[in-house]
């Protein structure tokens, strides 16, 4: 199992997590979100990454033009993306080094609309996200989905799309690794921790990311 840490702010525990067994770092660039960052803060950060490559830029865009902003400011090429219609995130797959992964919302159901959205989205991503949904957007609630309607989800992406890459995000900690690992490794090739991991929001504990990641190690 992969695991993406999210939400980073400091210099010291960006450092922290690339040297780390950490696979992706998140950078939050979304104004609703208490780990907000502005675009000029996120490249200062990343500029003394040694491998760019683990770094994930978290927006909800307006439009495919802000993205394209966004892009050349901080030369990330890995996205989670909040917002923007399928036909919208197939205008930007055309640029080929990019990777995209969606945020999709669940909070207590999956309907017909719903299962639409995930399949929809799976299609023409490399990567969907599942977060808990609060009052109509995705992430930032803490919130955990419930693992028998997570792997719903899972199961829904997978089966219109085998090569997606699915990840798992909403109150990731490492109770829950320990208790639901074994199926969340079966279904997710991430698991996303954010507030997880944290002493408050944006101030990462080395201890508590180092305790989260051993327990992943030892479902791999």
């Amino acid at each position: 199992m992969n695991v993406k840490v999210c939400g980073l702010k400091k210099a010291e525990d960006v450092l922290n997590c690339e040297q780390s067994p950490a696979d992706l770092i998140g950078f939050i660039n979304i104004t609703r979100s208490k780990r907000f960052l502005k675009i000029n803060e996120i490249s200062g950060l990343i500029s003394s990454m040694e491998n760019k490559k683990k770094a994930v830029l978290v927006i909800e865009p307006e439009n495919p033009e802000e993205v394209l902003t966004k892009l050349e400011k901080t030369g990330i090429q890995t996205l989670q993306i909040h917002s923007l219609s399928r036909e919208e995130l197939g205008e930007l797959k055309k640029i080929s080094e990019l990777r995209i992964i969606r945020a999709v919302g669940i909070s207590q159901k999956i309907d017909d609309e719903k299962k639409l959205e995930i399949e929809d989205f799976s299609r023409i991503c490399h990567g969907i996200l599942f977060d808990y949904e609060f009052q109509g957007k995705s992430g930032g609630s803490g919130k955990q989905i419930p693992l028998k309607l997570a792997v719903q989800a899972a199961t829904i992406a997978r089966e219109v799309n085998r090569e997606i890459e699915i990840f798992l995000a909403g109150g990731m900690n490492t109770e829950r690794i320990k208790n639901e690992g074994e199926t969340l490794n079966k279904f997710f090739d991430y698991v996303d921790v954010n507030s997880g991991v944290e002493d408050q929001p944006g101030v990462k504990n080395p201890q508590k990311i180092d305790e989260f990641l051993e327990a992943t190690s030892l479902i791999r």
